[in-house]
């Protein structure tokens, strides 16, 4: 399976950010989801687990750096 984009995911991520002002798996997947997005999308978003990040920039770099969405 391919790695999503950056791009593809930034949506979610800043959609949950807006929410309160933190982004965090849950509310990332719940939109996700709601927008029937990708399968590798919504995977890339649940490896954030438990982890609680201050802003969308932290969870580029969260995600980058493990692998799951492309460089």
């Amino acid at each position: 399976m391919a790695l999503p984009s950056w791009e593809s995911v930034l949506p979610f991520v800043e959609q949950a950010y807006s929410f309160k002002g933190k982004v965090d798996r849950a509310d990332c997947v719940d939109l996700a989801f709601a927008s029937n997005a990708a399968d590798e999308v919504v995977d890339a978003l649940d490896a954030l687990g438990s982890r609680v990040m201050p802003n969308p920039e932290a969870v580029r770099e969260f995600l980058t750096q493990q692998g799951y969405i492309a460089p």
